[in-house]
């Protein structure tokens, strides 16, 4: 199996400009392009990214700002904003919205892959389950899926090192980052960013073949 690519999302109103950011993302990462908040907004509610890296500036009714309000309402996603604009009260907006970084146009490649591996390191986070006096650790892009038995629930993991927890799914859904964790059926949750395809009510996780159910 190939080793996961992050995802990065360009929202960029100037197609020269969008294309040739992807151009110096693609050999390190998979990347799209979106032109406007609307068409942006739309593909972060269907697809899973990685990351966002955003056009202050764009055309239409809603801005980059509104866009990563968005994001930071309901993706919680790491994103960058790239921008021409420098000035102390556009510099005091970007601020408040908490972006991973700030790039002024032009970009140079150097500086934005710096930038998103930066961003992306930041973002896989470690954090912890926490069971009577036992404590594990996770890393958020370790986790491949769960799968419970009864009071057990088996975490598998892309290291290897499985754990075998004595809990439930529902006491796991809570604990474990959102995105990282998408129930499918009542005994599996798995990592979306892991999964390789989905065909019908099949999904695929590495050599493991999973039953998605209606209810979930």
């Amino acid at each position: 199996m190939n080793e996961h690519k992050s995802r990065i999302l360009i929202v960029e109103d100037e197609v020269l400009i969008a294309l040739s950011l992807k151009k110096m993302l693609e050999p390190i990462f998979t990347a799209e392009t979106a032109n406007s908040y609307e068409e942006a907004r739309m593909l972060l509610s269907h697809k899973l990214f990685d990351l966002v890296l955003i056009d202050i500036s764009l055309s239409g009714d809603k801005t980059g700002l509104d866009l990563a309000r968005f994001i930071n309402d309901n993706i919680s996603i790491p994103f960058i904003f790239t921008t021409a604009l420098t000035d102390p009260a556009t510099l005091e907006k970007v601020t408040a919205i908490r972006p991973s970084a700030y790039l002024s146009k032009p970009v140079e490649k150097v500086n934005l892959i710096t930038a998103i591996h930066l961003a992306l390191a930041n973002e896989d986070s470690i954090f912890k389950i926490e069971l009577g006096k036992q404590i594990y650790y996770f890393q958020s892009k370790d986790f491949l899926f769960a799968e419970a038995d009864h009071v057990y629930v088996e975490i598998h993991l892309k290291s290897g090192k499985n754990q075998i927890l004595r809990t439930t799914m529902t006491y796991l859904e809570e604990v474990f980052p959102a995105k990282y964790f998408k129930r499918i059926n009542r005994s599996t949750a798995v990592n979306p960013y892991h999964v390789t395809k989905i065909i019908n009510d099949k999904l695929y996780i590495e050599d493991k073949i999973f039953k998605i159910s209606k209810n979930f």
